[in-house]
């Protein structure tokens, strides 16, 4: 899987007037009678935070790990995610054991898988966790996916932090377009909740590992960390 992303800080109030207005350019992915899908990753990180740090560093270069989960059919899934210097998503996954969940430890198949795609060493299983729904829609006449991601929820042994009323919206597309119909559709928000709204530089996994963890260093996340806490507290 290769794409471009653009990801978007929402308000859930917005949802439904943006999909009214692009229904005629989109369908809603649907699995097995379900427009909303569940979904619980689990993070692999190595002992000293690569990934975290590569991100929170603005590498052009960086890699992120995970176990995802999908509610609707409990299929689970080892994930690498590498961001390319051009700026391009690049994924590689393998499943994994159908009753293994987000819970049991790696395996060592799996383990070689991440030694063969994620570029940090000796990764292993984090405590952090991140539930959401998701409804994915798919454009009708251009390679273009659009997921919203809402009731984000992030916890690390007995801590935990949302996002309350805010949504990841992700426009995911092999060649960036700036005339999506969703993208034009956002313009009628745009001096609405400012700063929301607009194309943000976004992780849900840094997201949240700032947010349980408040004396990390954010670095290049600074802007984005302010962005959600205000957002949070506004939006309650």
């Amino acid at each position: 899987m290769s794409r471009l992303d653009q990801k978007y800080l929402i308000h859930r109030q917005w949802v439904p007037q943006l999909v009214g207005a692009i229904r005629d350019d989109y369908r809603i992915l649907e699995v097995d009678g379900a427009r909303q899908t569940e979904y619980r990753n689990r993070y692999i990180e190595t002992a000293s935070q690569s990934s975290l740090h590569e991100h929170t560093r603005g590498r052009n270069i960086r890699f992120k790990a995970r176990i995802r989960q999908y509610g609707s059919n409990l299929r689970s899934f080892i994930e690498v995610k590498e961001k390319t210097v051009h700026g391009r998503t690049v994924k590689a996954r393998i499943e994994r054991d159908a009753t293994a969940g987000i819970e049991r430890p790696l395996t060592p198949e799996e383990s070689k898988f991440l030694s063969s795609h994620y570029k940090y060493g000796d990764p292993e299983l984090s405590e952090v966790t991140c539930h959401f729904n998701r409804f994915t829609l798919v454009s009708s006449d251009q390679a273009e996916r659009i997921t919203i991601d809402t009731d984000i929820v992030f916890r690390s042994g007995d801590k935990e932090e949302s996002l309350g009323e805010l949504c990841i919206m992700e426009i995911k597309q092999e060649l960036i377009n700036r005339n999506s119909p969703l993208l034009q559709a956002l313009e009628r928000f745009k001096f609405e909740y400012t700063p929301l709204g607009r194309r943000t530089r976004l992780s849900k996994y840094v997201v949240g590992m700032l947010l349980l963890n408040p004396n990390l260093p954010p670095r290049t996340y600074r802007s984005v960390m302010k962005r959600v806490r205000r957002m949070r507290e506004n939006l309650h």
